[in-house]
C-alpha cells in the first residue's frame, strides 16, 4: 500500500506531522507493508536556493513570519500554539533558533536519500536540525553533513548540490500535489484514494491506515 506525504522543511506543522506518520506506521497493522513516498512542497518556491554566506546576517523566524501573521508578537504566539504538538510527538522545538531559508536544496537531499532507501531518515534528521538545533539549511556544508549522518555518501551529496539534479523532481512533486487538490502541507494520500490531514494524531493515522489496507487490493 502506497502512502504519499507532502511536506516542506520550513513548515512547523510538517515537523510534527512527519513524526506522527512514522509513529502511526510503526504502530498500525498495515504499517509494515506501506511504501512511503516523501514528496516536496515548497511553500515559497520562487527564486534561487543559494549556498548562503555563513557571515550573512539572517532574520529571525519571528521577524520573517511577521508579515504573514500581522506582527512579530502574533508570530511568536503562533509558534507557542505549535509547541505542545511538537512536544506530544516527542520532538524538540526551538523556533527562536530557526534560520529561515528557501528549502529547494534540502528537498533535493531528500530525493537523493530516497534513491538509497534513506528518505525517512533524511527527513527526520533535516527537520530536527532546522527546528530544534538552529542549523542553517542554506549552507551546502551543513546539508552534506546532515545527510551523511544517515548514510548518504557525502561526495554524492556535494555533487548534487553543485548542479541542478532533482530540481525537476521537486517541482514535479508540487505540481502533482496541486493537481490532486492539495494546496497546503502536511498532506497525506493513502493508496491514491484517501486524502488525510497531515496534522492528524498518530492514533487517527494508524486507524486510517488499517482501514485503508482493508479496502485496497493487494499489489
Amino acid at each position: 500500500m502506497r502512502v504519499d506525504i507532502w511536506t516542506d522543511l520550513a513548515c512547523p506543522h510538517c515537523y510534527y506531522g512527519s513524526r506522527n506518520l512514522l509513529t502511526a506506521l510503526a504502530s498500525s497493522r498495515a504499517g509494515s507493508g506501506a511504501r512511503v513516498a516523501w514528496r516536496s512542497f515548497q511553500l515559497m518556491p520562487s527564486g534561487p536556493a543559494p549556498d548562503r554566506d555563513p557571515r550573512e546576517p539572517v532574520p529571525s523566524l519571528f521577524d520573517a513570519l511577521a508579515r504573514f501573521n500581522g506582527s512579530r508578537e502574533a508570530a511568536v504566539a503562533a509558534m507557542d500554539r505549535i509547541a505542545p504538538r511538537a512536544a506530544a510527538a516527542g520532538l524538540g522545538f526551538r523556533p527562536d533558533l530557526v534560520r529561515p531559508c528557501r528549502t529547494m536544496n534540502a528537498h533535493r537531499m531528500v530525493h537523493l536519500a530516497a534513491g538509497h532507501g534513506l528518505a525517512a531518515e533524511a527527513v527526520t534528521r533535516l527537520y530536527g536540525a532546522y527546528w530544534a538545533e538552529g542549523r542553517d539549511l542554506a549552507h551546502h556544508d551543513t546539508l552534506v553533513s546532515l545527510v551523511a549522518e544517515v548514510g548518504v555518501d557525502a561526495a554524492e551529496a556535494r555533487e548534487v548540490l553543485a548542479g541542478d539534479r532533482f530540481e525537476p523532481a521537486v517541482h514535479a512533486d508540487r505540481r502533482t500535489a496541486l493537481a490532486t487538490g492539495i494546496t497546503g502541507v502536511p498532506s497525506i494520500v493513502i493508496a491514491d484514494r484517501y486524502l488525510v490531514p497531515g496534522t492528524a494524531s498518530p492514533e487517527d493515522l494508524a486507524r486510517t491506515l488499517d482501514e485503508a489496507a482493508e479496502t485496497v487490493p493487494a499489489d
